[in-house]
Protein backbone atom coordinates (compact mmCIF):
# COMPACT_ATOMS: atom_id res chain seq x y z
CA UNK A 1 0.00 0.00 0.00
CA UNK A 2 1.32 3.10 -1.29
CA UNK A 3 1.51 6.25 1.28
CA UNK A 4 -0.58 7.81 -0.63
CA UNK A 5 -3.01 5.12 -0.36
CA UNK A 6 -2.70 5.07 3.33
CA UNK A 7 -3.23 8.64 3.75
CA UNK A 8 -6.63 7.87 1.86
CA UNK A 9 -7.44 5.02 4.06
CA UNK A 10 -6.77 6.71 7.44
CA UNK A 11 -9.04 10.10 6.61
CA UNK A 12 -11.87 7.22 5.43
CA UNK A 13 -11.32 6.04 9.21
CA UNK A 14 -10.66 9.30 10.63
CA UNK A 15 -14.36 11.06 9.36
CA UNK A 16 -15.59 8.44 11.09
CA UNK A 17 -14.06 9.13 14.48
CA UNK A 18 -15.27 10.95 17.68
CA UNK A 19 -13.42 14.49 17.82
CA UNK A 20 -11.98 13.14 21.29
CA UNK A 21 -10.48 10.33 19.77
CA UNK A 22 -6.78 10.09 20.65
CA UNK A 23 -6.66 8.38 17.12
CA UNK A 24 -8.02 10.71 15.18
CA UNK A 25 -5.96 13.54 17.00
CA UNK A 26 -2.69 11.02 16.09
CA UNK A 27 -3.97 11.18 12.50
CA UNK A 28 -4.58 14.99 12.41
CA UNK A 29 -1.19 15.33 13.44
CA UNK A 30 0.77 13.12 10.96
CA UNK A 31 2.06 10.49 13.90
CA UNK A 32 3.49 7.60 13.16
CA UNK A 33 1.71 4.68 11.70
CA UNK A 34 3.03 2.80 14.39
CA UNK A 35 1.86 5.37 16.67
CA UNK A 36 -1.38 5.59 15.39
CA UNK A 37 -1.71 1.38 14.85
CA UNK A 38 -0.45 1.47 18.52
CA UNK A 39 -3.71 4.59 19.69
CA UNK A 40 -6.21 2.53 17.45
CA UNK A 41 -5.66 -0.71 18.79
CA UNK A 42 -5.74 0.77 22.74
CA UNK A 43 -8.57 2.93 22.14
CA UNK A 44 -10.40 -0.92 20.67
CA UNK A 45 -10.42 0.18 16.56
CA UNK A 46 -8.65 -3.32 15.63
CA UNK A 47 -9.69 -2.93 12.15
CA UNK A 48 -7.60 0.25 11.29
CA UNK A 49 -4.86 -0.61 13.51
CA UNK A 50 -4.59 -4.42 11.63
CA UNK A 51 -4.43 -2.49 8.33
CA UNK A 52 -2.06 0.17 10.00
CA UNK A 53 0.03 -2.95 11.04
CA UNK A 54 -0.16 -4.80 7.78
CA UNK A 55 1.17 -1.47 6.29
CA UNK A 56 3.62 -0.83 8.75
CA UNK A 57 5.34 -4.26 7.55
CA UNK A 58 4.78 -3.97 3.94
CA UNK A 59 7.03 -0.83 4.74
CA UNK A 60 9.83 -2.67 6.72
CA UNK A 61 10.08 -4.65 3.17
CA UNK A 62 11.30 -4.10 -0.25
CA UNK A 63 11.49 -5.80 -3.49
CA UNK A 64 9.24 -7.98 -6.20
CA UNK A 65 6.32 -9.09 -3.92
CA UNK A 66 4.84 -5.70 -2.72
CA UNK A 67 1.93 -5.74 -4.64
CA UNK A 68 1.17 -9.09 -3.57
CA UNK A 69 1.54 -7.65 0.50
CA UNK A 70 -0.54 -4.78 -0.63
CA UNK A 71 -3.31 -7.22 -1.59
CA UNK A 72 -2.30 -9.09 1.28
CA UNK A 73 -3.15 -5.71 3.27
CA UNK A 74 -6.48 -4.92 1.25
CA UNK A 75 -7.56 -8.36 1.57
CA UNK A 76 -6.89 -8.14 5.71
CA UNK A 77 -8.94 -5.32 6.14
CA UNK A 78 -11.60 -6.77 4.06
CA UNK A 79 -11.96 -9.69 6.62
CA UNK A 80 -11.59 -7.42 9.26
CA UNK A 81 -14.66 -5.32 7.46
CA UNK A 82 -16.39 -8.40 7.31
CA UNK A 83 -16.80 -9.66 11.01
CA UNK A 84 -18.56 -5.83 11.70
CA UNK A 85 -21.07 -6.29 8.82
CA UNK A 86 -24.51 -7.65 9.21
CA UNK A 87 -25.85 -11.00 8.09
CA UNK A 88 -27.80 -9.53 5.43
CA UNK A 89 -25.62 -7.33 3.85
CA UNK A 90 -25.10 -6.96 0.22
CA UNK A 91 -21.64 -6.27 0.72
CA UNK A 92 -20.76 -8.76 3.22
CA UNK A 93 -22.59 -11.40 0.75
CA UNK A 94 -20.39 -9.89 -1.78
CA UNK A 95 -17.11 -10.43 0.36
CA UNK A 96 -18.25 -14.15 1.38
CA UNK A 97 -18.74 -15.33 -2.38
CA UNK A 98 -14.91 -13.82 -3.31
CA UNK A 99 -16.10 -10.97 -5.24
CA UNK A 100 -13.44 -8.38 -6.86
CA UNK A 101 -12.68 -5.51 -5.43
CA UNK A 102 -14.54 -3.60 -7.54
CA UNK A 103 -18.02 -5.25 -7.08
CA UNK A 104 -17.16 -5.06 -3.46
CA UNK A 105 -16.60 -1.65 -3.54
CA UNK A 106 -19.66 -0.47 -5.67
CA UNK A 107 -21.65 -2.54 -3.30
CA UNK A 108 -20.24 -0.93 -0.34
CA UNK A 109 -20.81 2.26 -1.94
CA UNK A 110 -24.53 1.48 -2.54
CA UNK A 111 -25.19 0.93 0.78
CA UNK A 112 -23.50 4.02 2.21
CA UNK A 113 -20.10 1.40 3.73
CA UNK A 114 -18.09 4.50 2.52
CA UNK A 115 -14.99 3.23 4.24
CA UNK A 116 -15.20 -0.15 2.70
CA UNK A 117 -15.65 1.59 -1.13
CA UNK A 118 -13.05 4.35 -0.10
CA UNK A 119 -9.85 1.69 0.84
CA UNK A 120 -11.49 -0.51 -1.98
CA UNK A 121 -10.83 2.16 -4.69
CA UNK A 122 -7.58 3.51 -3.49
CA UNK A 123 -6.44 -0.46 -3.65
CA UNK A 124 -8.24 -0.86 -7.35
CA UNK A 125 -6.12 2.35 -8.29
CA UNK A 126 -3.12 1.32 -6.65
CA UNK A 127 -3.12 -1.98 -8.17
CA UNK A 128 -3.63 -0.14 -11.24
CA UNK A 129 -0.91 1.79 -11.64
CA UNK A 130 1.57 -0.61 -10.33
CA UNK A 131 0.50 -2.90 -13.70
CA UNK A 132 1.01 -0.33 -16.21
CA UNK A 133 3.81 0.73 -14.59
CA UNK A 134 5.80 -3.29 -14.48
Amino acid sequence: MEMRNIAAMLQSFRDDLPADSRTAAAIDRGASLEEISELAEAEGLHKLASVLFEAEQEALRDGPDAVEEAGAATDTFIQAARQDLPADSKTAAAIDRGASWEEISEIAEEEGLHQIASVLFEAEQEALRTSTNA
